[in-house]
């Protein structure tokens, strides 16, 4: 019983809304999808909360057209120095979906198991995909995303991404990640596909 009415819930959200549906469309998946995670949705967070998008072309190799999307940044919920955003895409074939963001999984080895330590390696140790972003900056000039999170308050800690939109979806190109708590902004980077 309980298996049918999370299928029956699951068949609901598979109907997208397609290119050219308005905002209002795509901000009702994002808040039907993400309601039970993003607690920012319910409330006013002032210009965090203001929906954005972006329309972007891109041409494939194979075609002699161009194709179409449009971009939304949606807030998703904020802390004391870090904000969450999910975005959707929108297109003609795929309707909306989230976009995931491919990253690289990884495991700090400090000096001593001790996080305020000399930072001994950061061995990757697998590639996921997150559907929220932290700090996101979408640059429409290069069509690129940009991800900060800060670890605490004092910036010392953190990692960073960048994905660039290619022909219909975002690609990681870079991943910095700075594990060292030692008052200095000094990340490493871990990804580099640039």
């Amino acid at each position: 019983m309980k298996t049918t009415v999370v299928l029956a819930f699951s068949a609901s959200l598979i109907a997208f809304p397609a290119a050219g549906q308005d905002t209002k469309a795509v901000t009702k998946l994002f808040q039907t999808t993400f309601q039970s995670s993003c607690y920012g949705i319910e409330e006013d967070f002032g210009t965090l909360s203001e929906t954005r998008s972006w329309e972007l072309t891109w041409r494939h190799d194979y075609s002699d057209t161009d194709s179409t999307a449009t971009l939304y940044e949606f807030f998703c919920d904020s802390g004391a120095y870090n904000a969450n955003y999910v975005y959707y895409l929108v297109d003609e074939y795929d309707g909306a979906l989230p976009v995931a963001f491919a990253v690289p999984e990884f495991d700090v080895v400090y000096e001593d198991d001790d996080f305020e330590g000399d930072v001994l390696d950061i061995p990757i140790t697998g590639y996921g995909a997150r559907l929220v972003l932290t700090n996101p900056h979408f640059d429409p000039e290069t069509e690129t995303i940009t991800s900060h999170s800060l670890w605490r308050g004092l910036g010392d800690a953190s990692s960073s991404g960048t994905w660039v939109f290619d022909e219909g979806r975002f690609r990681l190109v870079t991943y910095d990640v700075d594990p060292s708590y030692d008052g200095e902004i000094n990340p490493e980077r871990l990804v580099d596909f640039e």
